[in-house]
């Protein structure tokens, strides 16, 4: 695989992940967000520190002669974005937009969206979404996701892209900041670590499905090299996991109990979410690889070293 991609948010969670990989694939990237550049140097890589509501990013500019967009930039988490849904929407829907416009008329780009596998369906009404699944999300965060998808669709009726939007579901893995109160398995991993008592919100039968980071990776390169698929494509193990089994898998590990901190639910966690990948199997080749408990496993020991 060789072309020129730009990774959008490239200095987060699944783009510390992500630019790596596309190196080791040969491509060339150009890296872009709003922090310092965490990457050491490559001949074939090229950071680009801007934001994307910014007038004067000069997104045209960074956009000749790429051939894929990996669009990861997001600025706030769930909890964040319902406390300041107006802030929100300025940030990601309108900075989402400035990168769509950006590109020029009939490029036909491929254009792949980090979604949202939980927070964009809200409520299930069956026991696995499928992407056909009503779009009702319950949050800000949800409904911020739901729009970008939109003005894909609108934006590929002109030719400008091709897009697909990987629904992705709850991601964790070693590189997690454990300090943006994000990611259930990294939150509740640290605090075991530590001794400190686990924060759970709700009496712990929330259920997600959880994606491993490396496996995240490979379904976003599989999306661009397919050039064509389905809009959506769900990316998740189709297997539901509670916050209660996160804490057993830790207790079974550290061979030791943990301390709970029990705390009232919160009313943008939908209590059940699981994803049927079965559409991103058949149109990209795409299936987790990662037991879940190993990549708990995995996300301890890198949270071990790093302490």
């Amino acid at each position: 695989m060789t072309g020129k991609a730009l990774v959008t948010g490239a200095s987060g969670f699944l783009g510390r992940a992500l630019v790596p990989a596309l190196l080791a694939s040969g491509e060339t990237v150009i890296a872009a967000g709003r922090k310092t550049n965490p990457f050491a140097p490559h001949p074939r890589l090229i950071w680009r520190q801007i934001d994307l509501i910014d007038p004067k990013a000069p997104l045209p500019e960074i956009l000749c002669g790429i051939d894929v967009i990996y669009h990861l930039s997001w600025s706030t988490i769930p909890a964040e974005a319902s406390l300041a849904p107006s802030e929100d929407a300025r940030e990601n829907i309108v900075g989402s937009l400035r990168l769509i416009e950006s590109i020029a008329p009939g490029a036909a780009l491929r254009f792949v969206f980090a979604s949202s596998g939980g927070a964009i369906y809200g409520p299930l009404q069956q026991a696995r979404a499928t992407e056909d699944h009503p779009l009702n999300p319950i949050s800000a965060y949800g409904v911020s996701k739901r729009t970008v998808e939109a003005y894909l669709d609108l934006f590929a009726a002109s030719n400008t892209i091709r897009p697909v939007s990987l629904r992705i579901g709850n991601l964790f893995g070693p590189g997690q900041n454990p300090e943006r109160l994000f990611g259930a398995v990294t939150q509740f991993s640290k605090a075991a670590l530590s001794g400190a008592p686990i924060v759970l919100f709700g009496d712990g039968s929330t259920v997600r499905d959880y994606v491993y980071i490396d496996d995240a990776v490979d379904a976003l390169m599989r999306a661009a090299r397919a050039g064509d698929s389905s809009f959506a494509l769900n990316i998740g193990s189709g297997e539901g996991r509670s916050l209660n089994d996160i804490i057993a898998i830790l207790e079974q590990h550290l061979q030791r109990p943990v301390k709970v901190d029990r705390r009232p639910a919160r009313a943008f966690d939908a209590p059940f979410s699981v994803l049927d990948p079965s559409r991103a199997t058949r149109e990209i080749g795409w299936s987790t690889r990662v037991p879940f408990a190993e990549g708990i496993a995995r996300t301890l020991k890198s949270l071990a070293e790093r302490a």
